[in-house]
């Protein structure tokens, strides 16, 4: 298997280094290790020059971005000194991937199998991995006794610590232990026995462990003794809390008691996965028993059995942190609500009544959706089919939706959707099929066979697929609200296959880890097996991005659109006035608009700063000088604050007809001596 595919790869490595792109082809997401369109593979084990000879599942990548933990099926990965056991073959495992040297490096086995046996499977291996802010941990979850204490069958979740050897003492550390200590929970039998699978602990993917790797969340498939029981009597369907420095565990699907309005530690139980803030603080979750967790209103329909997600931060005494809903048709936490509704109908509004027209998972089925975390755990990304209270009816499909739990912020004031299918349309109704967020917050990655975008909350940037087909992967800026399309082929072109559902973005959303079964990603793909990618946007700037804070003077960059469209070109520049100088080049007479978005206000959300437009005349290409000056309110505002970042977004539309073409760098304002009037002109 390696000396057949060990050509193949060979020849993409040497081509990689000649390919040549025409400039039509440019995105903004790449293979940035090669400089070309595309993804970097990193299901491959560069040394030998091989692809994995068998699926990858799922890509993890760590914060810093500068490594990805796969989880993969593929049997060429092992090292020449690591054979499989006498009679026995591992398939796959988890792997960590450097993306500055391509080194691959194995965390810990996968399923393990017996050679010539009818009933072969004899242990399910490590699965569902999730990486710390700089890649030294790993955790996961595995039925493989990794540590001298577990001496049962049952899938427990792990840490392995990279810095250490796997036979190392503390290369590995168990997750799943009892409140106080590191002793092993003990399991009740399984509900269907079957040999290899003793369902125990488990972990969602990508969300499970803190950006420090001293935090895990995870949740339990069958009765334990967790986090401090006698006996056997915790239900399963709970979510735990590990601290590894402290040795605590907590539970976090806990029951509330209504009276005293405190949490208990008696398991409520119903979670059906959970993620983790990066601060190690915040835990979301997907789950059913709401009702025992957090308030609901009286008129509301209750059923034990229906999911929704909730939240709860865990920082101080857990007594007083409350487990509260992320979304719904209710909003409890208004302080106007005072009395409740007799019912809860799609168009009523007031200030009992939630965001969204129909519960979170009414609609759509979000059972194998997770919130999306930020790290301080705040911003929280979520699907649902549900749409936005008042409304009629619904559509099926699942939509994008963002809210923040600050404290003080209704359900109502902190939410807004983001998308909207609209039935019937085969490039606006397939449904988003899943969210992940950006360690800041900033960044939304989505895959979605949805080509087009009903709703004008997301500018699409750059042309859209002409045809719906494979599902693509794109990243939403919050800031200045605008969704780019991810992926492209290692020409430019459209992808030929599915990117599979379950993304993860580094901080700032540089690099995007993803699965996809696209064979034309890379020049070369020749094992017709999904793979890992990621792919790293490229900077909106000449020379690199800016630095923190030293947005001072100079131009801010140049980027430019053409997707066999006209070509333009986009510059520009802070001035100590306060204001920002946008150039702009064009190929002939036409329109010009420029949108300023960025955070400001009371409360701060995305708001548009400053517009501003200009004509560009004659027959060749011209450049258009358009000055931005933030309005009224935010020019006071930019007085204290000093400065304010903002996407500029820039649409041009040529005289006599053919496609719009649009472009965006980032800026921002800085403080102004004194106000001064706006003004556009053009250089030919």
């Amino acid at each position: 298997m390696r000396a057949a595919l060990r050509p193949t790869l060979l020849a993409w490595v040497a081509a990689s280094v000649t390919l040549t792109i025409p400039a039509s082809a440019v995105a903004l997401y790449g293979n940035a290790a090669d400089e070309i369109p595309g993804a970097l593979l990193v299901s491959a084990d560069y040394a030998r020059l091989e692809q994995g000879d068998d699926t990858t599942v799922f890509a993890a990548v760590s914060a810093d971005g500068r490594y990805v933990a796969i989880e993969t099926h593929a049997r060429n990965f092992f090292a020449d000194d690591d054979p499989d056991p006498p009679g026995r073959f591992r398939t796959g495992g988890i792997f960590r991937f450097d993306l500055q040297t391509r080194a691959l490096a194995k965390v810990a086995d996968g399923d393990l199998y017996a050679e010539g046996e009818e009933t072969s499977f004899l242990r399910r291996g490590a699965s569902n991995p999730s990486i710390s802010a700089d890649g030294r941990y790993v955790a996961f979850a595995s039925g493989e006794q990794l540590v001298a204490a577990d001496q049962d069958d049952h899938v427990d979740v792990y840490v392995r610590d990279m810095t250490i050897p796997a036979d190392g003492a503390g290369a590995f550390d168990l997750v799943s232990a009892r409140d106080g200590g590191d002793t092993p929970a003990t399991y009740g039998p399984p509900e269907f026995p079957f040999v290899g699978s003793q369902p125990g602990a488990e972990v969602s993917r990508g969300v499970a462990i803190s950006a420090d790797g001293q935090r895990v969340a995870f949740r339990t498939e069958a009765p334990t003794n967790l986090p401090a029981s006698a006996a056997v009597e915790t239900p399963a369907g709970q979510v735990f809390l590990r601290d590894r420095e402290a040795n605590t565990t907590t539970l976090v699907t806990a029951v509330r008691d209504a009276e005293a309005g405190e949490m208990t530690d008696q398991p409520a139980g119903g979670a059906l996965g959970a993620a983790l803030s990066g601060d190690g603080t915040t835990v979301a979750w997907t789950g059913a028993n709401a009702e025992a967790q957090t308030p609901f209103l009286s008129g509301e329909i209750v059923n034990p059995a229906s999911r929704y997600y909730l939240w709860r931060r865990l920082a101080g005494d857990p007594a007083q942190a409350p487990t509260r809903r992320i979304t719904g048709l209710s909003d409890p936490e208004d302080p106007a609500c005072t009395v409740s509704p007799p019912s809860f109908n799609r168009t009523a509004v007031g200030p009992c009544y939630g965001p969204l027209a129909d519960p979170e998972g009414g609609p759509a089925n979000i059972a194998a959706q997770l919130p999306a975390l930020s790290d301080d755990g705040y911003a929280v990304a979520f699907l649902t089919g549900s749409g936005p209270r008042p409304v009629e009816s619904t559509s099926p499909g699942l939509d994008l939706f963002f809210t923040r739990m600050n404290p003080g912020l209704t359900r109502k004031e902190a939410t807004v959707e983001l998308t909207r299918d609209t039935i019937g349309d085969p490039a606006t109704s397939p449904p988003i099929g899943s969210v992940a967020i950006s360690p800041d917050g900033r960044y939304l990655a989505l895959a979605t066979i949805r080509t087009q975008f009903a709703l004008p909350a997301l500018q699409l940037l750059g042309e859209p697929r002409q045809v719906p087909g494979p599902r693509e992967l794109y990243v939403a800026d919050l800031e200045s609200r605008t969704l780019e399309r991810v992926t492209h082929s290692s020409s430019g072109g459209d992808i030929g296959s599915d990117v599979q559902n379950g993304v993860t973005l580094s901080t700032a959303g540089e690099q995007v880890a993803f699965v996809s079964f696209a064979g034309n990603l890379f020049f070369g793909d020749a094992n017709q097996r999904a793979d890992a990618f990621v792919a790293t946007r490229q900077p909106d700037v000449e020379g690199g991005p800016p630095q923190a804070g030293s947005d001072a003077g100079g131009a801010l960059g140049s980027i430019e659109f053409d997707r066999e469209g006209p070509r333009i070109g986009l510059r520009a520049k802070s001035k100590p006035d306060g204001t920002i100088l946008v150039t702009v080049s064009v190929p002939a007479a036409g329109g010009v608009k420029a949108v300023a978005r960025g955070q400001a206000g009371r409360p701060p959300k995305l708001r548009n700063l400053a517009t501003g437009s200009a004509r560009a005349g004659g027959t060749g290409r011209s450049e258009v000088r358009i000055v931005l000056h933030p309005v009224d309110r935010y020019r006071a505002e930019l007085r204290s604050r000093e400065r304010i970042p903002a996407r500029i977004s820039v649409s041009y539309v040529a005289s006599r007809g053919g496609r719009r073409a649009s472009a965006s760098l980032r800026s921002a304002f800085r403080r102004s001596a004194a106000p001064t009037d706006g003004s556009a002109e053009v250089r030919k």
